[in-house]
């Protein structure tokens, strides 16, 4: 700690002896620092030149003219130009940034007296190292007028519509009046002051401060005049005059299908539909039964009857489709017929003759009703296969063939008994 302390002490005794040598140097030779900052100087100045040189041009864009000091009795009608281009000179890396939003031009009005007179345009580069070589035009023209008040009418401009099924039922505003400030020509030419209020999806009461803007019996904006106040508190009340629900579509088939057919499905589509419309409406529709459809006749039908058809909607009521497609799935009716049929022996054993204890068999078949109802007990065939037995008596089992498309439910009795005899 003692070794640091000392080390410290003679560091300081050092500094100051050479600060003492400096200040010495410096007061004796004073001619010679001076000349050397100058150089220095000199020297930065100059190669600062060489990589940033100076560049002059004219700068994009235009700049508007603001009229300031404007008498306060008058207000400004026009000026011509209203604005003004600007040729400046500035190191080169400085003007490839500068914009027209760089500069303030104004007009100074303080010493106007005429309502029109001529009056010098001045730049104010927001960059101090743009110098400002020429304004184009230097002067305008600014044209004034007597200032004046009138206090007009604060209206609502509704703009876009609120869904359909919602409206507007009232609209309000606070203040109801305003005042209008400027040029008497144009103060004149108001008709009253508006506050755009967008409904566009709007279906809930809302209260929205917004802008004034003056116009005139046509609805146009008229620049150049002062509104007090600015904006306005605006209320609207949104009334919902419709209303949707969901509804079960019922179809109305009439009519009953050919003989031997049957109604097995029907089929909706879609099978809801959403019914829009004024309150009242939704009190005649059962919400159980739902909506029906227009009649699908399905009289002497004998295959799928397929109908797109409207539905009876309450007076008022809508819907966004058209129509519904109704399918009344018809399918042939499912029976059974008893047939007697006669048994024939088949494969005789030689040198015998059969005599059979019964010659019919009761055979049911079972299918749909077309189907049985084209069979001809002809078209049956019942057997007895004899192939192989010997002289006596025998039961022997009876097989049936039916036409395609039906089956045998039963054969009664299933077995006959057979005598063979020598022949």
């Amino acid at each position: 700690m003692e070794r640091a302390f000392l080390w410290l002490r003679d560091a300081s005794v050092t500094a100051g002896l050479l600060a003492r040598q400096a200040v010495f140097s410096l007061r004796y030779n004073w001619g010679i620092g001076l000349l050397s900052a100058v150089l220095a100087v000199s020297l930065w100045v100059y190669v600062t030149d060489r990589e940033n040189p100076e560049q002059t041009g004219r700068v994009p864009g235009t700049v508007p003219i603001e009229a300031v000091n404007v008498p306060p009795d008058r207000a400004v009608v026009s000026l011509t130009p209203s604005s003004v281009s600007v040729i400046v000179r500035a190191p080169e890396g400085i003007f490839d940034r500068l914009t027209s939003e760089d500069f303030r031009a104004t007009v100074d009005l303080s010493d106007v007296t005429t309502h029109e007179s001529t009056v010098q345009v001045v730049i104010d580069p927001a960059e101090p190292r743009a110098e400002v070589v020429e304004v184009s035009p230097s002067e305008v023209t600014v044209r004034l007028e007597d200032l004046t008040s009138r206090t007009v009418p604060v209206r609502t401009n509704l703009v876009g519509t609120p869904p359909r099924g919602f409206e507007v039922r009232e609209s309000t505003v606070q203040p109801e009046a305003a005042v209008v400030t400027g040029p008497e020509r144009l103060v004149g030419r108001v008709d009253a002051v508006e506050a755009d209020v967008n409904l566009t999806g709007v279906r809930t009461n809302f209260q929205e401060t917004l802008l004034l803007h003056a116009r005139d019996e046509r609805g146009g904006n008229i620049e150049g005049v002062g509104v007090e106040p600015e904006s306005v508190v605006v209320q609207v009340e949104i009334l919902q005059t419709e209303f949707s629900a969901a509804f079960v579509v019922r179809p109305n088939v009439t009519g009953t299908p050919a003989d031997g057919y049957n109604v097995s499905a029907i089929e909706v589509n879609p099978a809801l539909v959403v019914v829009t419309g004024p309150a009242e409406v939704f009190s005649s529709i059962d919400p159980v039964d739902g909506i029906m459809t227009e009649a699908v006749s399905i009289d002497d039908a004998s295959a799928d009857v397929v109908r797109t058809v409207a539905l009876r909607l309450p007076e008022g009521a809508r819907v966004d489709q058209a129509g519904v497609t109704v399918r009344v799935v018809i399918e042939p009716a499912r029976g059974s017929f008893v047939f007697t049929v006669a048994v024939q022996p088949t494969n005789v054993p030689s040198g015998l003759t059969a005599a059979l204890s019964q010659s019919t068999v009761h055979v049911v078949l079972a299918g749909t009703v077309p189907d049985l109802s084209a069979i001809d007990v002809s078209d049956i065939v019942a057997t007895v296969d004899l192939d192989g037995l010997d002289a006596g008596e025998h039961t022997v089992q009876v097989r049936v063939q039916a036409p395609a498309g039906v089956e045998i439910s039963s054969v009664t009795p299933p077995g006959v008994q057979v005598t063979l005899r020598p022949s």
